[in-house]
């Protein structure tokens, strides 16, 4: 019942896993980008635990362990080591490509007398990029 009132068509790309070879979702074919995310203290620079709430990545005490503090930012990492693994937070992003524009592009080739080239300029043919 539930499944109705939020929208399921968004592909969630759960086949996709950290260390897989591939990096295009199999079920709805987009390419997905694997990047982690670690919750550190501003004061310390403890990594913290943390967990998406409301679509936000945030702590899951309120205040640092070592230090107390209540500050916190987000360090940013395509691959992480094992020992990061427990703080780690995975994000999986769609990419986005122009592929789907097809552009043009024209070049002309000027030729060594000026005037013939004024008179009319060669153009490549055209070529779908």
């Amino acid at each position: 019942m539930l499944k109705f009132l939020f929208n399921t068509t968004k592909c969630n790309h759960n086949k996709i896993y950290p260390f897989s070879d591939g990096i295009f979702c199999p079920d709805c074919g987009q390419e997905i980008k694997i990047s982690w995310r670690i919750l550190r203290c501003e004061c310390c620079s403890t990594k913290r635990k943390a967990h998406f709430y409301i679509n936000k990545l945030v702590p899951e005490e309120k205040f640092c362990k070592k230090c107390g503090s209540r500050e916190y930012y987000i360090d940013i990492r395509e691959k992480i080591e094992f020992f990061d693994y427990e703080y780690a937070i995975i994000l999986k992003e769609e990419v986005k490509t122009d592929s789907k524009i097809k552009k043009t592009l024209q070049i002309w080739i000027e030729e060594e007398n000026i005037r013939e080239a004024l008179r009319k300029p060669k153009l490549l043919p055209v070529f779908n990029v």
